[in-house]
């Protein structure tokens, strides 16, 4: 099976997500590949030092981006590398494991096996991490085996024209209109998810592909759901979906990749500042990936790291109060990331 990694500019995050593969998953016949946007040359190469049998496929934008980090440029080139997921999905294995660098496995798991039932069972996606938020998981399922549950979607509607109307148009007022007549409610849309997923997810490759259809070069949730339900209602026969009987992955909550979607108001902080002075301290064998592991990174190195950078537009205080908004964002509907 294809492990496929999207990574930008947290090689730290990444070792640690590479090391937890090797370290968990009981298979030998696997592949590991880094859908890299940016990372700069350096960190690369210590990773591909350390582990010789990942491979990195690179972005378009690659040597533009990576050249913007190591000159220190903040305004890097917000595009996202869709086409480069998309290929590489295209040339992976009929089932292939999707995850972002900041994702990391806590548990043994037998991928192959875990395969080999997928595709007797039929399932579209097999999801492998929630974050503890039981709204992203189907309220039923039809049936268990020894790794995962298998579902059918139950869906307040797989009309499309509905769904768009109902849960995509983002005006205020019909929104407000359409939660007053009992047509929209925030759980009613999180079911939406259980057929879904950005990573942590085993994806059969052909559903994939069709999430990403009419794409128009930008991430749109709304659009890859709304051509879920297409997916859904243009089947006559039962579609299966899955997860897995317990969480085998985390996901970090102490950096983002960069600043885009991660500014909050009352905190003044610059992600591209942290990312280099934590990217440096791993590169120098200062910062030690799997400190701490297997909960998130070591909190207090990353403290005294930043203390004596002596940064100010990456200080600590700030960092933790940044830290604090990102994650009140997943607390906020529902999941357990502590």
């Amino acid at each position: 099976m294809d492990l496929l990694i999207k990574s930008f500019n947290r090689p730290y995050y990444l070792d640690r997500c590479i090391q937890s593969i090797y370290l968990n998953v009981r298979d030998n016949d696997i592949n590991i590949i880094i859908l890299d946007d940016g990372t700069p040359k350096k960190y690369l190469d210590k990773l591909t030092n350390k582990y010789p049998a990942i491979k990195i496929l690179k972005s378009d934008l690659y040597s533009e981006k990576s050249k913007a980090i190591v000159n220190g440029d903040s305004n890097v080139n917000s595009k996202i590398p869709i086409d480069l997921w998309i290929n590489a999905a295209e040339k992976a294995s009929n089932y292939f494991l999707l995850i972002e660098d900041d994702f990391w496995f806590t548990k043994p798991i037998h991928l192959k096996k875990i395969r080999l039932n997928l595709e007797s069972d039929k399932i579209k996606i097999l999801k492998l991490c929630w974050l503890g938020n039981s709204n992203l998981l189907p309220k039923k399922t039809e049936r268990s085996n020894n790794e995962y549950s298998i579902f059918t979607p139950n869906l307040y509607t797989t009309n499309p024209y509905l769904f768009n109307l109902i849960f995509r148009f983002h005006r205020f007022k019909i929104r407000k209109i359409l939660t007053f007549l009992n047509f929209y409610s925030l759980d009613r849309f999180l079911e939406y998810y259980t057929i879904y997923s950005t990573s942590g997810a085993i994806f059969k490759k052909k559903y994939f592909l069709n999430l990403w259809r009419n794409h128009n070069n930008s991430v749109d949730e709304g659009l890859q759901l709304l051509n879920a339900v297409k997916y859904l209602n243009s089947k006559k026969k039962k579609q299966y979906f899955g997860f897995t009987n317990t969480e085998y992955m985390r996901t970090g909550f102490l950096s983002s990749a960069s600043n885009q979607n991660k500014k909050y108001d009352k905190v003044n902080f610059n992600m591209f500042n942290f990312n280099k002075i934590i990217n440096e301290a791993w590169l120098n064998d200062i910062f030690d990936a799997m400190e701490n592991y297997p909960n998130d990174l070591n909190s207090l190195k990353i403290e005294e790291l930043l203390v004596a950078s002596n940064n100010f537009s990456a200080t600590s205080t700030e960092w933790k109060k940044w830290v604090s908004e990102f994650k009140n964002q997943y607390l906020s509907f529902g999941c357990n990331i502590d």
